[in-house]
Parts: structure tokens; sequence; C-alpha cells
């Protein structure tokens, strides 16, 4: 059998594997070594799955994996998401709306320090969910912009998907950080809209019963919530990009900061536990789909299934925009099957060389796939992060949390639209360092 028809058969066993629940790490180490010990040989192909796990394991660049993991769950013990409602609360409050628009705040604020869609969405519902029902809130609205508000924790950075991306990608860390920023402050500023006009249609059965925040105590107090996760941001960022910190050391230095932060927020040893059984069980679960997506590089390298990808996308006279546009819609698909991270890893050594081909930034790039991941994850019937507010809303129906979700899955297909037309939106800030 041709190496090429080994890889496409292989591909299509990757995926249907996945689909039927088998464990996505696992799924791509068998395919990989399956179909790349019928090419060059199955005692070759498991020297490659020993050489895979072990430089994957003993690679520096991956050890600020853990390292990030461990700063976004020693901030999930220390109450900050909290403190981030309240602060959020306080400066909403008073008008239609005001609630949700402090849930989406303090998501896309506590997801600068957590890094991840699901934990943010899962940590605000446990704190904002119970405060909107007590104030008479529409549970769609409620439902809806908490779960959106989660997928922010993927793109504003420091996030796991985007470091994950750069390091598989070969792309500067860095970079792919500043790349995150604008496109995660476009997202927030049109879940906002869209939060002031659902409130609107989606009315509450009573007034906002406290008052915005005025005057320079109220202001300063807000500050005062705030103040621990943007100290925490400008350690992590500012020393990254100050020159003070490698992104490895940023990663440390986070990590520090917040078991520092927690400790004195009163966190105890079973918390402390809790914090590392958290990351040990994530960082175990990344590195095992970084080793077979180690081991399926070698698949897809060997079988030339890129290089058949590509002139089977010139033979059927498909342009860059049609290429891309097939793979957003493949995004959206998977995201209501798997995770984010995932889905980044799985796909990405498939289609980068195809993107590269097609002539594309691969920075540019990177921001897009996160950013359709993430409407993914929101996508009824099974997105990820509405299933995350169900597990911790147990009484709402799924049904009222899909209604809920719509609106914004709409302020998501307009932010990628405006990011696919103008490029130099995601680019600026990288362009300046």
């Amino acid at each position: 059998m041709e190496p090429l028809t080994i890889g496409l058969i292989s591909i299509c066993l990757l995926f249907l594997t996945v689909l039927i629940g088998a464990p996505v790490g696992l799924a791509m180490a068998l395919v990989g070594v399956g179909g790349f010990g019928m090419i060059v040989g199955f005692e070759a192909a498991l020297s490659v799955l020993q050489t895979a796990a072990f430089e994957t394991a003993s690679s520096y660049s991956f050890t600020l994996v853990p390292l990030f993991m461990l700063m976004g769950n020693l901030i999930s013990q220390s109450g900050m998401a909290s403190n981030l409602f309240r602060g959020a609360e306080r400066l909403t409050q008073g008008q239609p709306g005001g609630l949700g628009v402090a849930g989406v705040t303090a998501s896309a604020v506590f997801s600068t320090v957590s890094g991840s869609s699901l934990a943010t969405a899962s940590t605000m519902t446990k704190v904002a969910y119970p405060e909107m029902l007590k104030r008479g809130y529409d549970t769609r609205l409620a439902a809806g912009s908490l779960a959106a508000g989660g997928t922010l924790g993927i793109m504003i950075p420091p996030s796991i998907a985007l470091l994950l991306y750069a390091l598989i990608t070969e792309q500067s860390v860095g970079e792919m950080f500043l790349a995150g920023i604008l496109p995660g402050l476009l997202g927030y500023v049109l879940y906002v809209i869209t939060v002031f006009i659902m409130a609107r249609f989606w009315t509450s059965t009573q007034q906002e019963d406290l008052e915005a925040s005025s005057g320079l105590a109220g202001w300063l107090d807000c500050s005062r919530l705030f103040a621990p996760a943007f100290c925490l941001f400008g350690l992590v960022m500012g020393g990254l990009y100050g020159g003070f910190f490698t992104p490895t050391e940023a990663g440390g230095a986070g990590a520090a900061f917040a078991l520092i932060y927690a400790l004195w927020k009163g966190m105890r040893w079973t918390g402390f536990l809790q914090a590392l059984r958290a990351t040990v069980e994530t960082t175990a679960t990344i590195f095992f789909i970084l080793i077979g997506a180690e081991v399926l590089g070698f698949l897809i390298s060997t079988s030339q299934v890129s290089f058949a990808m590509v002139d089977l996308m010139r033979d059927m006279g498909l342009g860059p925009w049609q290429v891309l546009i097939a793979i957003m819609v493949f995004y959206v698909v998977l995201g209501c099957f798997m995770e984010s991270l995932a889905m980044i890893l799985l796909t990405v050594p498939i289609f980068f060389p195809v993107i590269m081909e097609s002539g594309f930034d691969p920075v540019w790039f990177g921001i897009i796939a996160v950013v359709t991941v993430e409407l993914g994850l929101i996508s009824p019937p099974v997105g990820m992060n509405l299933f995350m507010v169900k597990s911790v809303a147990i009484e709402l129906p799924l049904r009222k949390i899909m209604v809920g979700v719509v609106p914004f899955i709409f302020a998501d297909i307009i932010r990628l639209a405006i990011l696919i037309a103008f490029p130099a939106i995601v680019l600026l800030l990288p362009g300046r360092i």
C-alpha cells in the first residue's frame, strides 16, 4: 500500500476514534505508531514513540505548561473570582443588564490569570449565577453571558491555547500573547454590547437594586478588588516584554505570585493539594496529547499527507480563503465534541502546512483558529462550555442555556468577520516588538 494511502486512512481512523470517545492522546499515538509502522516498520515506529515521549517530557520549552496551569489553579483557590465579580458588579449596577456585564467583565479579567475557558466558565458560574438568580435575572441572559464569557479565557493572555499553538508551530510565545490582546478585548466589547441589547428583550423580574459605585471612595474600592489580577497580569506580561523574564521564568514568577496571594487570602493545605492535583492531572493529559501529536507528525511527514492536501486544493481550484473557511467550519463542528486544547493539538499539525502553503500569516491564523475554537465551545447542541455551566447550574434546563448563548454566537461571528477583514488588528501589537 502506498504511504499516502496509509496516511489518509490513518487520519480518517484518527478522527473516527476521537468522535466515538477515545482519548485524543491515545488515539493520536496509536494511529501514529500504526501508520508509521506500516510505512517504515514497527520497530522504527516504536523507537519513534520512545524518542517522542522522552523529548517531549524533557523539553525545557514545555515547562511553561505546568507553570501556567499551576498559576491558574492557585488563583482559582484564592477566591479572586468572587472579588472580581463584586468589583465589576459595583461598576455596572443601576442599569439594565448590569449584572450580565459584571459577569462578562469578571470572566475577562479572571481569564487573564486562569488561561482556561472551562475553568473560567465553571468558576464564574459558581460565583455569579446565584447572585443573578437572587436579583430575578432572566436565566437565559444569565447562563448565556457566563457561558460566552468563559470563552474569553482561551484568548486573553497568558493563554494556554496560544502557548501550545506557539510551541507546536515554533512561533514566538511573546508574539502570540500580544496578538491575542486586541482580539480578546474586541470579543469582550462585543459581548458587553450583546448583554445590553438582550437585556431589553429578556427583562428581569425585578429591578437591579444596587447603585453603581460613584465618587473616589467607590472607585478606590473597585480598584482594590481588581488590583491582584492586574498585578499578576502586569508581572507576567510586563516582565516578559520588558526583558526581565523568559517565557518560562514569567510562568514561574506568575505561579509564585499566585501562591503568595492564595496563602494571604487563607488558602488551606487541602486547597493547595487540590491545586497541585488539578495541575498534575491537566498537565499529564496535555503532555500525553503532545506526545501523540509528535508521533502523528512523523506519520504525516512520511506519508506526505500535507503535500497531498495542498495538491488536492490546487486541483479543485480552491483559493486560500476557501481553504480557510473550510478549516473554520471543521473547527466549529469539532468544537461540539472536544475540548479546546485537544482540538488545537489534534488539528494544527495537520492544517498548519496547508495554511503556510496558502500564504497566511502563522500568527494571524493562530488567532483565527482560537477564536473559531471559542465559537465551537458555545455552539449548540453540545458545546463544552454549555455543559460546564449546566454542571454548576444543575436546575437550569439545557435548552435555556442554548437559547441564551445564541446572541453571543452572532457576536463571535461578527468578531471573526472583523479579524478576517482587518488582519492588522491581530498583527498590530506583535509588529511592535
